[in-house]
């Protein structure tokens, strides 16, 4: 076995969102016995301007195509998401191949990182993209005692298939596709994957800026192998702009679906909207089909502008979320707001997210005035929890808010917060800065819209069973 890691730990790639080149055309993969799949021909990736969106009236065919579009979504944003990380990869470090390759980013994501939406300041991240067509790759979980980390694996369709790490201990991994008959190599445990292209989130807890050293150091240990003498991975040859046509969308979902062909139920599911032109022949989806989907994504992807938010129960201003977040099963609307709103969420299990865009009253945060965040002493956490600010753009995805502090959350791990007598924190939310001391318990907010996220690692049983809920964000007077 090598190590595909040699030559980039010391490499913190910056990942950041640039127009994708389409690699070049690879050889064919055997045939399979499955249904057709459209493909059309790989073309430059021209980003259309944003079309607004105009409602259509509810028909049929339309609730049809919604049906498509939600199953089709997720799988559209990983593969966008791996070409932008891939792409940007090759360009720093000027390797041909970064698939099956841990991309360490060794630095705090910041307000100029947009790969991601929805990214989290609380963690570095290494990233792999993973290609299972050929066999294993051997993943090596390290231990690190008392430091938070996980690895999340997630399918295509952005299902978390295996959390390994702090709950599971540390371990080597053999990662396989849908396809793989064999036995686990010696010293591995098996973990299956029902995609062919899968995709590996490490996150390693940061406690503050002096401690990401620490912290980089320990990212680096996680190690990803393969067999020397193992097939090249098949490259992607459609790339994925962030504002696709339909004919793009199309021929990025369906490319997708047959690399993973193998997954005779994905086929099975996606073959049901053959019509929508989802995994069938070219011809069984019309030319009045196709510009029904042109008219209608815009459309589509509004309905899921609420995201995190929108994706679960609503109590004192906070949106608690679903129990099968991060583990979609059938629940494509879910699947579709979190794809866009938390791309790469965790299940409930390893971490909470509770989003508020509003007080308990319904009146909108924005920054046009001052908040307060009461956080209680000993929340129900077994790891760490954090407080985040984030801007919503125009397509709905959530960034960071640039800031003279670099302060993009707050939470159980920064020194600098200052407690109440009783152990409880009080944030201090608005546009400017507070001054004298009172800056120490100040989150940035913008001028606009804002949503807050709150993350929990490691819930205890009382968030996951509801018996605890946050206070509400209530207003204050601004701090000059």
């Amino acid at each position: 076995m090598r190590s595909l890691n040699s030559g980039l730990h010391a490499l913190a790639l910056l990942l950041l969102a640039l127009p994708v080149a389409i690699e070049a055309a690879p050889a064919k993969r055997p045939a399979v016995a499955r249904p057709a799949v459209a493909r059309p021909a790989a073309r430059p990736a021209a980003t259309p301007a944003v079309v607004k969106a105009e409602p259509l009236p509810e028909t049929e065919e339309l609730a049809k195509l919604r049906q498509a579009f939600r199953i089709a979504f997720p799988i559209y944003e990983v593969m966008r998401t791996r070409g932008v990380q891939l792409g940007r990869a090759r360009e720093v470090s000027g390797a041909p191949n970064l698939v099956n390759f841990i991309l360490p980013r060794l630095t705090l994501a910041d307000a100029s990182s947009r790969e991601i939406t929805t990214p989290n300041n609380d963690t570095l991240y290494g990233s792999a993209w993973l290609d299972l067509a050929a066999g294993p790759v051997i993943l090596t979980v390290p231990q690190l005692n008392g430091r938070y980390h996980s690895a999340a694996l997630m399918s295509l369709m952005t299902d978390n298939v295996a959390i390994l790490g702090t709950r599971t201990g540390p371990g080597k991994f053999a990662i396989v596709g849908p396809g793989f008959t064999g036995e686990a190599p010696a010293g591995t445990q098996l973990v299956r994957s029902p995609t062919n292209d899968a995709w590996l989130l490490i996150r390693v807890l940061v406690s503050d800026r002096e401690d990401v050293p620490g912290a980089a150091a320990a990212l680096q240990q996680f190690a990803i192998e393969v067999p020397p003498d193992r097939e090249a991975p098949v490259p992607v040859t459609n790339a994925a702009p962030a504002e696709p046509d339909a004919k793009t969308f199309l021929a990025v979902v369906n490319e997708a679906i047959e690399r993973s062909s193998a997954n005779e139920a994905l086929i099975a599911r996606t073959h049901a909207f053959f019509r929508q032109g989802m995994a069938g022949a070219p011809e069984a989806m019309t030319p009045e089909t196709l510009a029904l989907w042109e008219r209608a994504l815009p459309q589509f992807r509004a309905e899921l502008k609420g995201g995190l938010a929108a994706a679960g129960e609503m109590i004192d201003g906070w949106n608690y979320p679903k129990a099968a977040i991060g583990d979609f099963g059938e629940d494509d609307e879910l699947r579709s707001l979190i794809a866009l709103g938390g791309l790469a969420a965790l299940p409930r299990i390893e971490a909470m997210y509770l989003t508020a865009r509003s007080d308990a009253a319904g009146e909108p945060l924005t920054g046009a005035k001052s908040w307060r965040v009461k956080m209680p002493a000993r929340l129900p956490v077994g790891a760490f929890w954090s407080l985040t600010m984030y801007e919503p753009d125009a397509s709905g995805r959530l960034f960071f808010v640039a800031n003279d502090l670099d302060r993009f959350a707050v939470g159980s791990q920064a020194k600098h917060l200052r407690s109440e007598r009783d152990g409880s924190y009080e944030i201090f939310v608005q546009a400017s800065r507070p001054s004298g001391e009172r800056v120490v318990n100040w989150l940035p907010a913008p001028k606009g819209k804002f949503v807050l996220v709150w993350r929990g690692y490691l819930p205890g049983t009382p968030l996951l069973d509801g018996s605890f809920r946050l206070p509400p964000v209530t207003e204050g007077e601004l701090i000059p």
